[in-house]
């Protein structure tokens, strides 16, 4: 088999600068500027509705932002975290998270990927910690690795305890930087409008609670009525032939690898139904260890015609580094039962570091309904991301 096509490797190095340490609080641009947006985009009436279709005021400006060593993610309605991880994937993580509101939840979370925190061990920059030792941790009910604090007051007190401090350990070898932790607290009290309250992490004061706004009501999206026909296995391969060939000025603008060959990328091409007359078609771009990336084309189930996705990324504060609409998608997957667009980015091969996201089909196109990223890595599970974007359960009621 061939070696990975230079393009996966460059995209691949352009997403470990992207989680990379970065400087005081310089905001990282992400993997999806690889992407150089086709001069055959869409049309603007061929495009799905996207986030920009929210009625405005309805939800808040997603943040992502950098300081020194922790990252803050504040979602569409003002759900903040401060995420510290340690240098590799063998140090700790610190999350501090918080709902907007008043009385907005609060949780404290430390763990060790791979390990287990033992809380009698506890160092603060080198020394012995014991009254961070004898907060009231509590291991996660899911994985017993996982340490948390969910009272306010107990958090408070862990605050005021390392404010001062850069490193936080374990005892075993495991620390994590505190560097930035202070200015990342009072930048989400800021967001979240709580500062000089009693509650407030970082500047706490005598103005009342009850003046911190509640969260902002979370998007609802209209979904497709029903599953579609299936799309014949003879019918599959000559759309896909029929749109590859078709698109094969797009497919060189990207400087995509050419089908054939061992490392043939067209093996990973696929054609799924998107309704009585439409599919969605992934014609792979490069394809490398551990992931793919594909070009999306909305396209007439007999090959007559076929349309270039363009997909929404979150529309971020002017105080963040902003993120490109997605023309390549990476990991790329969709679910005709739901009408679920997904992509899943890894900064590397064990997925501690990257982004995800999901768009829902309406029956007429495709607006973002989930977008995670973690732009440092450092053991950080997938699952426990920062969500930048997210909406509304229909059938729920819950985000």
């Amino acid at each position: 088999m061939s070696s990975p096509a230079p393009k996966l490797l460059a995209a691949s190095a352009l997403l470990a600068s992207m989680v990379a340490c970065t400087p005081r609080d310089a905001a990282v641009p992400d993997a999806s500027a690889t992407a150089a947006r086709p001069d055959t985009a869409p049309a603007p009436a061929a495009q799905s509705s996207d986030v920009r279709a929210v009625p405005a005021g309805t939800t808040a400006e997603p943040v992502y932002r950098t300081f020194r060593d922790v990252v803050v993610a504040c979602d569409n309605v003002r759900r903040c975290a401060a995420i510290g991880v340690g240098d590799g994937a063998s140090g700790l993580v610190l999350s501090l998270r918080r709902d907007a509101g008043a009385d907005g939840e609060q949780a404290l979370v430390l763990q060790a990927p791979g390990g287990t925190v033992d809380t009698s061990g506890m160092t603060l920059d080198g020394a012995a910690a014991p009254a961070i030792v004898a907060l009231p941790w509590q291991r996660d009910g899911r994985e017993s690795a996982i340490l948390r604090i969910e009272d306010p007051t107990a958090i408070a007190r862990f605050i005021d305890l390392v404010r001062d401090g850069t490193h936080l350990g374990d005892g075993a070898e495991r620390s994590v930087s505190l560097s930035g932790l202070n200015a990342a607290l009072l930048y989400i009290d800021e967001h979240q409008q709580r500062l000089d309250t009693p509650g407030a992490w970082a500047r706490r004061g005598e103005r009342d609670d009850a003046a911190v706004p509640p969260a902002p009501a979370l998007p609802v999206l209209a979904k497709s009525a029903a599953s579609p026909p299936a799309l014949p296995e003879d019918e599959t391969g000559r759309l896909i032939r029929s749109v590859r060939e078709a698109q094969a000025a797009a497919l060189h603008a990207e400087e995509c690898d050419a089908p054939g060959g061992a490392f043939d990328v067209s093996r990973q091409d696929a054609a799924l139904p998107l309704d009585a007359t439409q599919a969605l078609v992934f014609v792979t771009c490069y394809s490398g260890a551990y992931q793919s990336a594909a070009l999306v084309f909305r396209a007439a189930r007999d090959g007559t015609e076929a349309t270039r996705l363009i997909l929404p990324a979150p529309r971020l504060s002017g105080d963040s580094e902003p993120r490109e609409d997605f023309s390549l998608l990476v990991g790329a997957g969709y679910d005709p039962r739901t009408g679920t667009l997904s992509q899943h980015a890894r900064g590397r091969g064990i997925g501690d570091c990257g982004y995800h996201a999901r768009w829902q089909f309406d029956g007429r196109g495709f607006a973002l309904s989930h977008y995670a990223e973690m732009t440092r890595c450092g053991g950080l599970a997938p699952d426990d991301w920062p969500v930048l974007w997210r909406v509304a359960d229909p059938a729920a009621g819950m985000p």
